[in-house]
């Protein structure tokens, strides 16, 4: 991890992105970063990281249910199972309960790989919360879960996005007459 800097003494946060949106947007941002040294020399990124922990921490799940672990889209989610088997980190099994069904799995290589960095990686977030004690540092993560686990409910993928916009239907000409003006006729 690059040693942290700062751009100047004055507080880079100002006062009115002290609100929970806007810190957590620029704490993500700076978690990612850190994240992304470690991972990216590996050709990964922080997100299909995330993937591979779902997958090794409930071997034998299916794609749905990581998704759903993990708050992501279920197509997106089977994108990355997708990247990952092709980088030979994780494979599907067939379901002998339901051969149409794949149970994911951590292969040899993708464990070794999670046992290889997670060192750095715990290391990487120990100094990015060197600022903190070690009881603010334990009072932070203990909150920010009871947020996150009372606030599920806004967690869904996409949440947040722009709604697409809807193209208006072209308008059919009938005997000079559109269908919107035969509608109100």
């Amino acid at each position: 991890m690059s040693e942290p800097h700062t751009r100047s003494n004055k507080s880079l946060v100002l006062p009115s992105h002290h609100v929970p949106a806007h810190l957590a947007r620029r704490f993500h941002q700076i978690c990612l970063g850190v994240v992304a040294e470690i991972v990216g020399p590996e050709d990964l990124t922080p997100l299909l990281w995330s993937v591979m922990a779902t997958v090794q921490e409930a071997p034998g799940g299916g794609q749905k249910q990581g998704a759903d672990r993990m708050g992501v889209d279920a197509v997106n989610f089977g994108q990355m199972i997708d990247v990952l088997e092709g980088k030979g980190l994780i494979e599907r099994r067939i379901d002998p309960g339901d051969r149409r069904a794949r149970k994911l799995y951590v292969t040899e290589r993708g464990a070794s790989l999670r046992d290889r960095l997670r060192p750095t990686l715990l290391s990487a977030q120990e100094r990015l919360l060197a600022p903190l004690s070690k009881a603010e540092r334990a009072a932070l993560l203990d909150m920010l879960v009871r947020v996150i686990e009372a606030n599920d409910c806004y967690a869904l993928p996409g949440n947040g996005r722009r709604k697409p916009k809807r193209r208006s239907k072209p308008e059919t000409k009938m005997g000079g007459r559109s269908e919107n003006d035969l509608a109100g006729a």
